[in-house]
This record gives structure tokens, C-alpha cells and sequence, in this order.
């Protein structure tokens, strides 16, 4: 097969915003784009974690729940962070 240098830019293209998780509609507009990919990540890891219990995978399925944990404590950890200094911005009520 032979691979035109335009073929390969649009697959590097494709990579890229296939890294980016697509925004979700039941996440809040006003949520930043870390406490989203962290609740991406959460809900991944929480999918894969059902994956591994099902195939017997027990330390796989321990290190995901431990990532998955780890992700929803970053999200909840940075929304009070952003809401905080939303309120302090000038101009808002």
C-alpha cells in the first residue's frame, strides 16, 4: 500500500482529536476542561474496571478502581477550585 504524505497528516489529524474526549451533554457547560477529562477518565475506568471483575482480572480490576477513584477525587477537588474563583472575578454578582 502506498501512503501519500496528505494520507499520513490526516491520520495524525485523526489521532489528535481522537485524544480529546468529545464533550459530554450531561456534563455542565461551565465545567473546565480538567474536571471534564477527569470525569471522562473516571467513567472509562470505571467501565473498564467491569470488564476486568468479569474476566477474573483482580489486580487489573484493583489498579482501575484505584485510577478510577483517583479521577473522581481530581474532578471534585478542582470544580470547588474553579467555583471559588468564579465568584471572586469582577463584575459578577
Amino acid at each position: 500500500m502506498v501512503t501519500y504524505p496528505r494520507d499520513a497528516n490526516r491520520r495524525k489529524e485523526d489521532r489528535r482529536r481522537s485524544a480529546v474526549p468529545a464533550p459530554s451533554p450531561s456534563l455542565d457547560q461551565t465545567a473546565s476542561p480538567a474536571v471534564e477529562v477527569a470525569r471522562y477518565i473516571a467513567d472509562m475506568t470505571g467501565q473498564l474496571e467491569s470488564m476486568a471483575i468479569a474476566a477474573n482480572l483482580d489486580l487489573l480490576a484493583y489498579f482501575l478502581a484505584m485510577a478510577r477513584a483517583e479521577s473522581e477525587s481530581a474532578a471534585r477537588a478542582v470544580a470547588p477550585a474553579m467555583a471559588l474563583s468564579r465568584r471572586n472575578e469582577p463584575g459578577l454578582v
